[in-house]
């Protein structure tokens, strides 16, 4: 794998009069790396006492999802490995996401210069969306199952200018499954699907065993009593919605983070 590291050189490790424990917080070079799947942008970095953190950009460079699950990274200062705490991250084909990392010990401001292990990429492939049934409402039964997934209705809303509904769904398969709310839709009198009105677009992910809840709404439709929402039944539909999808991890990165010296005395 290749990897393009851009840092700032490292400053003066001693000056005159100051010694290393001298600065409460130290701050260090923005740094820019990656490969051919993704980039990874650093700045903001600064030690304290007991705690090390800086601001992470993350840029997907690829056609398919990429999962940075950052309990993996960790940062060695001071001849120790501390690990860092955090919920994975989904980034979409060609987006960007960013996230603070942090990681707690002592005498953390005492280092000029640590390496940021940069582990817990992966490559992820959704598979074909699972086919599902459509959902009468008013609702004759409040759950269903497809494949790997338990959709139950927790609550809805029918009414003439608007219809809402909320579900909760259960992931009992391997890995990682994709959940896209945007493209649930309903089927009316008419023959027509309609896309939900509002709802959270983004797409989420949920691992074995988690219960996650979505909405889907419905504004008033044309067409008199024949598409009241209040008084039709309506069928929801799901494809696309439920996907699992298989991961590929990706090689690690070892990044050099050096002190700012300029920059940590002039805020001193």
């Amino acid at each position: 794998m290749k990897i393009l590291v851009a840092a700032g050189i490292l400053g003066s490790m001693t000056l005159a009069g100051n010694t290393y424990g001298q600065y409460e917080k130290v701050y260090y070079n923005d740094t820019t790396f990656e490969t051919e799947s993704y980039k990874v942008e650093i700045d903001n970095i600064v030690a304290l006492p007991k705690e090390v953190k800086f601001r992470m950009s993350i840029t997907n460079k690829t056609n398919d999802w990429v999962l940075y699950n950052s309990d993996e990274s960790k940062f060695e200062i001071g001849g120790k490995s501390l690990d860092t705490k955090d919920k994975f991250i989904l980034i979409a084909p060609h987006d960007s996401k960013k996230k603070v990392m942090r990681a707690v010990g002592a005498n953390l401001n005492e280092a000029r210069s640590f390496n940021f292990v940069c582990e817990g990429f992966y490559k992820v492939v959704l598979k074909e969306a699972v086919a599902t049934p459509e959902f009468r409402l008013p609702a004759s039964s409040n759950e269903f199952v497809a494949g790997n997934f338990k959709i139950t209705l927790a609550n809805s809303l029918k009414e003439t200018g608007r219809t809402d509904v909320k579900f909760k769904v259960t992931y009992n398969g391997e890995g990682l499954a994709f959940i896209s709310p945007a493209k649930v839709a309903v089927k009316m009198p008419d023959g027509n699907l309609y896309a939900t009105t509002r709802s959270k677009a983004d797409v989420f992910a949920m691992k074995k065993g988690e219960t996650e809840t979505f909405q889907a709404s419905w504004d008033r439709m044309e067409g008199g009593s024949k598409m009241d929402m209040q008084l039709v039944e309506m069928l929801i539909h799901f494809e696309g919605v439920f996907q699992e999808s298989t991961q590929t991890k990706m090689d690690r990165a070892v990044i050099p983070l050096r002190w700012n010296d300029a920059l940590t005395i002039g805020k001193k």
